[in-house]
């Protein structure tokens, strides 16, 4: 499901106010604009399969919104005895990924009207992903909507320094948006993470 806040601008005198303000929306790629829940689930739980580990479907679900595969895995086996081991699994899992989404991915009605909107509004849209970029940007072009995104941030955009993907996204995502004069009170923002997929 969409977890989102719409949150109100603060409206000026209407004699003087100037130009409009302009707003933000903020869409999670992975599980409001597109259905990748499931190509990621299957993915990454064949690749952990074939490294002998046979998870659950919904253990694998639950760990994958709001995180990179990396991070996920890392959530499901916290402590591999053989340190190449998560490499094997995320290689195989981005390789699995890949081949699903080529035939490509649903679109979520309710996260493309919320764009769809925005753009028709004059807002900008910046996408947050959980995907990789290199899985991202096809997507974005087989459904026509690459030209409509003004930030796309992926998890694996640099920095990729400390702290989890979907922080450094969003501290990256605040500092664009604030050098633009787009302050948080013009912002809207759907997003899915655990707490909110159902």
């Amino acid at each position: 499901g969409i977890a989102g806040g719409l949150v109100q601008p603060v409206s000026g005198n209407a004699v003087n106010a100037g130009p409009p303000l302009q707003h933000a929306l903020i869409l999670a790629f992975d599980g409001v604009l597109f259905d990748t829940l499931p190509a990621r689930t299957a993915a990454l739980r064949e690749a952990l399969a074939a490294e002998g580990f046979d998870l659950s479907e919904d253990l694998v679900r639950a760990a994958l919104p709001g995180r990179a595969m990396a991070e996920a895995l890392q959530q499901l086996d916290p402590a591999p005895q053989d340190p190449t081991r998560h490499d094997l699994v995320l290689l195989r899992a981005q390789r699995l990924y890949a081949g699903i989404i080529a035939h490509g991915v649903p679109l979520l009605p309710e996260g493309l009207a919320a764009l769809r909107d925005a753009v028709a509004s004059g807002h900008r849209v910046v996408l947050r992903s959980d995907s990789e970029r290199r899985h991202v940007e096809p997507l974005l072009a087989l459904s026509g909507l690459e030209t409509q995104v003004s930030l796309l941030r992926c998890a694996d955009d640099p920095p990729r320094g400390g702290g989890s993907s979907f922080d450094r996204s969003w501290q990256h995502i605040d500092e664009r948006l604030q050098r633009l004069g787009i302050a948080p009170t013009q912002r809207i923002v759907h997003e899915f993470t655990a707490s909110s997929a159902t």
